[in-house]
This record gives structure tokens, C-alpha cells and sequence, in this order.
């Protein structure tokens, strides 16, 4: 009776950690957002990418309907302090890790809007991993 205790025990902490945040075998992905544009023009998302797995893993590319091309993109400044944009084939993913696609670093830029993003609506984005496969994002369209 005593070890039935203390496993029951022992289960319930392992429940309760694992119900504080993101399971520690997948890849969880959070605060996923996009500024307001117009139809025609380009747009960016924005979002955070946790691994919670003990495997690193690579953001292999990324799609939407809402544009005629998606992909993912790296601000940087020169010396000079001219920023610039590099189109970027993959993201590494490392294990334990967060990937952070925030304004002034990696983003989704879509380009050539078919429809404009208005504040307050959502539209899909697809991420295809090497190992996780493809996760679906629901983006919602705000100011920041």
C-alpha cells in the first residue's frame, strides 16, 4: 500500500508538471501576429518558436494563401546602419531552444498581398519542419 502510494503520488507530479507548459516532446509555437497591409503590397508575421524536444529540428519553409509568395526573411544593418533583407532557406530549430521571428530580426514576409490584413482579422500560415512535419498557425492581424 505504501509504494501504490507513492506512485500514485509520483504520477500526479509528473500530470501536473506536464500541464505547466508546452509538452516536452513537441514543438510549440506562440504569439503568432502580422501587422495591418494592403493588398498588393508586402506583409510580415511574427511569432516563437519553442523546442521542447531533445532533437533539433529545421524549419524547412513556410506558406499562406494570402500571398503570392511566402518565405522567410532576415533584417539586418550594415556598418553603415542601411538595413537589408536576406531571404533564408531554413531555420535551424535547436533542442531546448526558442527561435524568436520578431520586427528587426527573422519574420514571414509575404509578398504581393492577394487581400488586405485589417486589424482584428486571422488568416493561415503553414510551417513544415524536417521532423516535427507541418504545424497550421492561426495569425492574427494587429498593431505592435
Amino acid at each position: 500500500m505504501k509504494y501504490m502510494k507513492l506512485i500514485l503520488t509520483f504520477a500526479l507530479a509528473v500530470f501536473v508538471i506536464s500541464a505547466c507548459g508546452g509538452s516536452l516532446s513537441e514543438l510549440v509555437i506562440q504569439g503568432a501576429w502580422a501587422r495591418p497591409a494592403s493588398a498588393g503590397e508586402n506583409g510580415a508575421a511574427y511569432f516563437v518558436i519553442e523546442n521542447w524536444t531533445m532533437t533539433d529540428d529545421i524549419l524547412l519553409s513556410v506558406s499562406s494563401e494570402i500571398a503570392s509568395a511566402t518565405e522567410v526573411h532576415m533584417s539586418m544593418a550594415d556598418a553603415n546602419g542601411v538595413m537589408s533583407m536576406l531571404m533564408q532557406e531554413s531555420i535551424p530549430v535547436p533542442a531546448k531552444a526558442t527561435v524568436k521571428f520578431e520586427p528587426g530580426g527573422l519574420h514571414v514576409m509575404f509578398v504581393n498581398l492577394n487581400r488586405n490584413l485589417i486589424v482584428g482579422d486571422t488568416f493561415t500560415l503553414i510551417l513544415l519542419f524536417e521532423k516535427a512535419g507541418e504545424v497550421s498557425l492561426q495569425v492574427k492581424v494587429k498593431e505592435q
